[in-house]
């Protein structure tokens, strides 16, 4: 055994001594040129805001608005946003007798918190929040006899109100105030409303008439109270969401017979004419935009806004696709944007951010895609130690890679980002926004084979 292990540990001390540049052995038979390579490219961007967008659901819809808006906040960056929830009330199912001696107590409008609230609240410096209740003018119309189509609110749609409101409310933005928070109306309105319980027996004029022909037993009550709207103050400082339910959002009658206490509610109704008149008011560095078309850039404001119920977007002309020999693969091309972020934003950043395909007018044209069915969308990745870490990334390593492999074009992607917002669904309604303070970068990473 030793006689065979002489030679080879000969051999070994040969070759050492030759060369000991262990990591180039076999350089002349395998390339040394193989490697990973990155690419950064900066991304135009620019904000632009969209005209108007449905805040109701219309007659033809599926679902109901589950969630209604309402308060007022002033916005570093999108300026002042007002929302105004608008909808009707009507008795439900009324006692076909009440006793003359019936007494009316009082008269509430309640409504329930939702869970959504942005604002300076957050940062424990809550002030009160004040809000009128107000009767509607004008019962909402829709124009379904002139165009089937066009049966939804949008937020510029006009809220005619009564001045004088029926009601008042003041409370701090916590939730466990939320809880108890109510307007209490204006009595001598209560007591009319109250009369009109009681005394019922001419169908042409009843507020509730369960025999009415129409199948709308109320039908009388809504075109002598045709509605309601929350108007927050000026002083407000935050936004909220309330449940549009008929059991959370409601007008309650308390009322006694001979010292026993009973109550009476009139709940949500007629849910396709509500509708959130939501009206911004922007910064002056925003103010130019004032149709779709117009746009503010990145260079023009040192920022780029996505926020959801102001219609603000951010709009990115996307790079060409790198151009690589034969010998080299893409292998991720991601869009990273690193947005303005603390922990405990006053206004939250939405979790994920939806990429619609655009032209030079932007107009919506529809989703971009990767692949197939995979949408392009950003999401959140936060450092919670390192906030200055905290980035979207936008993974286009499929769209890339498939305009790679197709033949050049003269024009380039151009797409609008957004928070997901359709306004009105228990899901699309948001304020979070992304406010873009440093330069969106293309980056791509490649292998090169040769």
């Amino acid at each position: 055994m030793r006689l065979i292990l002489i030679p080879i540990i000969g051999l070994l001390c040969t070759l050492y001594a030759c060369n000991n540049e262990l990591t180039v052995i076999g350089q002349e038979i395998i390339g040394n040129d193989n490697h990973i390579g990155e690419k950064s490219i900066p991304v135009f961007a620019a904000t632009v805001k969209a005209d108007s967008f449905a805040t109701s659901c219309g007659l033809y819809a599926s679902s109901y608005i589950e969630k209604l808006v309402m308060g007022r906040y002033d916005d570093a960056y999108s300026g002042v946003t007002t929302a105004i929830p608008c909808f009707q009330i009507a008795p439900q199912n009324v006692p076909s007798t009440l006793p003359e001696n019936a007494v009316l107590d009082s008269v509430t409008f309640n409504f329930t918190y939702a869970g959504n609230m942005w604002g300076d609240t957050t940062y424990g410096v809550a002030q009160p929040q004040k809000y009128s209740l107000h009767q509607l003018k004008e019962f909402p119309e829709l124009e379904d006899d002139i165009d089937q189509s066009n049966t939804l609110f949008y937020n510029t749609k006009k809220v005619d109100i009564v001045d004088k409101p029926i009601a008042t409310t003041s409370f701090y933005p916590l939730v466990e105030n939320m809880a108890y928070a109510y307007f209490k109306v204006d009595q001598n309105l209560g007591d009319t409303l109250f009369q009109q319980i009681i005394f019922r027996g001419n169908p042409d004029t009843d507020i509730y008439n369960p025999e009415a022909a129409d199948n709308i037993p109320y039908y009388n009550f809504l075109h002598y109270f045709k509605g309601l709207a929350i108007v927050p103050d000026k002083s407000n400082n935050c936004l909220m969401t309330i449940h549009a339910l008929s059991d959370s959002l409601y007008l309650e009658f308390h009322y006694s017979i001979a010292g026993d206490e009973y109550s009476l509610k009139f709940p949500l109704a007629q849910r396709e004419y509500q509708y959130n008149s939501i009206v911004n008011e922007p910064t002056a560095t925003l103010e130019t935009l004032t149709n779709p078309q117009n746009e503010v850039t990145f260079e023009e404001a040192t920022f780029a806004l996505t926020q959801g119920m102001c219609g603000y977007m951010t709009k990115l002309i996307l790079p060409e696709a790198p151009g690589f020999d034969q010998y080299t693969t893409l292998i991720k091309a991601e869009i990273e944007i690193k947005p303005e972020f603390m922990n405990n934003n006053p206004v939250s950043p939405p979790q994920l951010i939806s990429v619609y395909t655009t032209n030079d007018i932007n107009e919506l044209t529809g989703f971009l895609y990767n692949n197939g069915e995979s949408l392009v969308s950003g999401r959140l990745v936060k450092n919670e130690t390192a906030t200055d870490k905290t980035r979207y990334i936008f993974d286009m390593t499929e769209y890339y890679q498939r305009v790679s492999a197709a033949p050049p074009t003269a024009e380039r992607q151009q797409v609008l980002l957004s928070v997901p917002n359709d306004g009105y669904s228990s899901t699309g309604i948001s304020f979070d926004q992304m406010v873009v303070r440093e330069t969106p970068i293309l980056r791509v990473q490649y292998a090169k084979y040769k």
